[in-house]
């Protein structure tokens, strides 16, 4: 009996790594390719803001719906149908004919993306045992880690070789694993909500989520009159109060706000948000120092950030492990504190600085953001019932994307249109307080977890 559950935990693991991939592969390989993909379309550096700004929004506010979505009607199919829709949504992308079907088709993977993430979590939360969850969630986090760092060097190769529509080709290469990977994994039994499925709360969940996600991102898209940022804030801070007065009312809602109450939920959400918008920054702000300031090439960066996504990929499991052994507090206080420690050398970043000078401080932040992962990510799940784990799950992964919308957002601010070393500092002290503050989220953790847990 022992196993046969050991090859479906293998199985849904390795879906749900190929699964996540996907959005943050897709989130950073278009950045370097964007002044081809402009010039090849014909379009303004506006249309470049939206075909990056689209897609974070898409899949900062569909995340949550997509796995409450999951939980009503079933996990393993809503990751298949995100999965098929997103190649078909590549697809459209990699053959549009003009900017606006481009933008169309990245807002549309986005959304199909958003379908399959949460629930393909959902899956390792009920699928798997618990005394083997930390390690899973670990290699699902050095995946996703090393899948953002190195989507740059990528996507430059790739457009330099072959040209940037050949960028969601690539995307092949992912897909089609997950789903014959997906075809293999059962579907535990759901207790589904029941009544009418919450369209009124799906409406202002998305107001709010898709709200504040714009008002943290529209105004670095040149054109945007500013009256409109205040008012998307209003706007979705309305409709949060709204959602959370309807919430209490419906028997069951699209999604649960007591989620946040439950203890290690909030910490765990609040520690992601801080560790990835220190981490997407860095990975955002390093190759542009280097590039503007310094003069290195493409290459050289993305030499230079592998070790840090090296490092990441390696730590990433052995964070899971220990948080199976230890429990879940212990090894994401450890990993929070050890990225502050390798982002606080950056503050006094310098052209005169060599190789090394760069590469040891993302290797510290890269062994702190894998070692912190899995078990802030374990503790949030296990804070879910069984039945409302794709919701749970969709939350977690939201709080990740806004720290990913706040980091460019607050680097757009900061660096300007010429940023000098002072500027870079200013941003990476910030940073520092960032992995700070996912180190204070961290210490709220739940001692608890583990094989007795």
């Amino acid at each position: 009996m022992p196993e046969p559950r050991r090859v479906a935990t293998g199985t849904v693991i390795a879906a749900a790594i190929f699964a996540g991939v996907l959005a943050p592969l897709n989130s950073t390989m278009i950045v370097v390719a964007l002044p081809e993909v402009l010039a090849d379309l014909g379009a303004s550096l506006t249309w470049g803001s939206w075909v990056v700004v689209s897609y974070l929004v898409a899949m900062a506010a569909v995340q949550p719906l997509g796995g409450s979505l999951g939980d009503r009607f079933g996990r393993r199919r809503l990751l298949l149908l995100g999965l098929g829709g997103f190649g078909v949504a590549s697809l459209v992308a990699a053959l549009a004919p003009t900017i606006e079907v481009l933008v169309a088709a990245r807002t549309a993977q986005a959304v199909t993306g958003a379908s399959a993430i949460p629930n393909a979590t959902a899956l390792v939360r009920t699928l798997v045992p618990t005394e083997a969850r930390g390690r899973a969630f670990g290699l699902i986090g050095a995946g996703i880690g090393v899948a953002a760092a190195i989507g740059p060097p990528l996507g430059g190769l790739v457009t330099g070789a072959f040209g940037w529509r050949w960028i969601f080709a690539l995307n092949l290469l992912v897909l089609v694993p997950a789903i014959a990977l997906a075809l293999r994994v059962g579907d535990p039994e759901r207790a589904a909500p029941a009544g009418r499925f919450d369209l009124a709360g799906s409406g202002l969940l998305l107001v709010s989520l898709v709200g504040f996600a714009l008002a943290a991102t529209l105004w670095r898209v040149p054109g945007v009159p500013w009256p409109a940022i205040p008012a998307l804030a209003v706007a979705a801070a309305a409709a949060t109060w709204l959602l959370r007065r309807h919430v209490a009312r419906v028997a069951s809602p699209v999604v649960d706000l007591r989620l946040l109450g439950r203890p290690g939920f909030l910490p765990a959400g609040a520690s992601i948000l801080f560790s990835n918008l220190t981490m997407y920054t860095i990975l955002l702000a390093v190759p542009v120092f280097l590039a503007q300031l310094v003069g290195w090439g493409a290459r050289e960066v993305g030499l230079l950030l592998s070790g840090m996504s090296l490092l990441m990929l390696v730590f990433g499991p052995v964070g899971g492990w220990l948080a199976d052994r230890v429990g879940r507090r212990a090894p994401a206080l450890a990993g929070t504190l050890i990225a502050m420690l390798g982002a606080a050398p950056l503050v006094g970043v310098s052209t005169a600085w060599s190789w090394p000078a760069f590469l040891v401080p993302l290797m510290i932040v890269g062994t702190g953001i894998g070692l912190a992962g899995a078990p802030v990510q374990t503790a949030a799940m296990e804070a879910a019932r069984a039945d409302e784990a794709g919701q749970a799950a969709g939350l977690f992964s939201t709080m990740r994307y806004l720290g990913s919308i706040l980091g460019a957002s607050g680097m757009a601010a900061i660096l300007g249109a010429a940023a000098d070393e002072t500027a870079f500092r200013v941003l990476f002290a910030l940073l520092v307080v960032a992995a700070g503050a996912a180190a204070v989220a961290s210490s709220r953790l739940p001692r608890g977890g583990g094989p007795s847990a």
